[in-house]
């Protein structure tokens, strides 16, 4: 829509406006993020449980039952370091039902690489088809 609004103007704001449109979600996230606390779930497994605590308090409603959910949180982690000892890389490949997942997630990532969508989809290829095909005429949906 901006694209569309300055695609009229003879100078360089044609192209500066949107650029610098681009920018503003960012900044307002950025702004944001000094607001937000840090995730309960890192704080409690960074050992700072009354850390965590506090931010749940925060994050839930004034009713919410955070020492509950703190604790289920601490067990969660607790329960991660007893099976992330034993797990390693090659354990997607030992079970059928993991390698089949594996290579399925492999294969799918790479079929879509080497079919060119992206190449369509993020570049100026795109506009240079739709145009041949006259979909589209100086930039503007016909």
């Amino acid at each position: 829509m901006v694209d569309w609004a300055t695609s009229t103007r003879p100078d360089k704001s044609s192209y500066l406006i949107p650029l610098g449109l681009v920018y503003i979600v960012p900044l307002v996230i950025s702004i944001a993020l000094i607001f937000i606390p840090e995730s309960p779930r890192w704080l409690i497994h960074q050992g700072k449980y009354e850390e965590g605590r506090k931010a749940l308090l925060w994050l839930r409603p004034t009713d919410a039952r955070v020492d509950d959910e703190a604790n289920e949180i601490r067990a969660a982690i607790d329960k991660e370091f007893e099976l992330g000892s034993s797990v390693g890389f090659f354990d997607m490949f030992r079970n059928a039902i993991d390698r089949r997942r594996t290579i399925l997630a492999v294969c799918a990532v790479t079929l879509q690489a080497a079919s060119g969508s992206m190449y369509i989809i993020g570049t100026n290829c795109s506009l240079v088809i739709l145009h041949l095909l006259g979909v589209i005429q100086d930039g503007l949906l016909t």
